[in-house]
């Protein structure tokens, strides 16, 4: 498929008409709004905002998540109008987080190192999976692990079937990890994580890791894999044979945000 034919899919499933586990999804004439239980994330999938005056629907949307008193995120992507969205929502007093790039892998014609690395160290695991992959998780990233144990306990008890684990190993030993997520209404799936303990990076795990991700995804009749990748991991992915879809920008709001000029009015 062409980069246009993935973004297309990427805008149908995974933002008009997702439907996450866990998740309220609220579809009014301007947004398909997310909303987590308390203590949970919120977000904003989809805007449609041609022709609206845009202020005035960033400040309903503050006010509405205000009530609520809680925090929410509106992931921009450079393909949404108007094309100066994202600077309204940081004149509205949004905290712009790091870009990302959009990527996606075409599972119809993958490169042959998805089928030629499987070496065995590679495990899939469900809930059990859990604790080897915090172990990785932790190590690299350790702000992230008490929120991601606590949403991928829940993920994988309640819905089982959309999140699997995967976890490299090393005599035994859980020495890199990911996760993927997906719908079973949607032909696309997600790719989360990518963690390699520092003594044992540079041997092939991250790949690795990819490979098991996008067999498996194949396995399940998926189309591609689609990741939000950082500037670290964009190359990497690109050299795998990912192809570039969207700048993506998560804008964060919080009760205690300070009121923006756009906000006003």
């Amino acid at each position: 498929m062409e980069p246009s034919e993935l973004l297309a899919l990427v805008d149908r499933f995974e933002r008009r008409e997702a439907k996450p586990p866990n998740v309220r999804v609220e579809v009014t004439s301007t947004f398909v709004r997310h909303v987590g239980a308390p203590g949970d994330p919120s977000w904003i999938a989809y805007s449609r905002l041609a022709g609206a005056d845009v202020d005035a629907v960033i400040r309903a949307e503050i006010a509405h998540f205000r009530a609520l008193g809680r925090p929410f995120e509106w992931k921009h992507y450079d393909h949404d109008e108007p094309p100066d969205l994202r600077e309204r929502l940081a004149a509205a007093g949004f905290e712009l987080e790091e870009e990302e790039r959009l990527m996606a892998l075409d599972l119809a014609d993958v490169p042959a190192w998805v089928d030629a690395a499987t070496d065995g160290h590679v495990r899939e695991h469900g809930l059990e999976g859990l604790d080897p992959l915090l172990e990785v998780v932790g190590a690299v990233w350790p702000e992230r692990g008490p929120a991601l144990r606590s949403r991928l306990r829940l993920e994988l008890t309640s819905a089982p079937v959309t999140t699997r684990l995967f976890v490299a190993y090393e005599g035994g030993v859980g020495v890199a990890a990911a996760w993927s997520r997906w719908e079973p209404t949607s032909p696309l799936v997600g790719l989360f994580g990518g963690a390699t303990l520092p003594a044992h990076r540079g041997r092939g795990h991250y790949r690795a890791l990819v490979a098991a991700r996008a067999r498996h995804a194949r396995s399940r009749g998926a189309r591609a894999l689609i990741v939000d990748a950082g500037p670290l991991s964009a190359p990497v992915l690109a050299a795998l044979g990912f192809v570039h879809l969207a700048v993506t920008t998560p804008c964060v709001w919080r009760p205690d945000a300070p009121t923006g000029a756009g906000a006003q009015g």
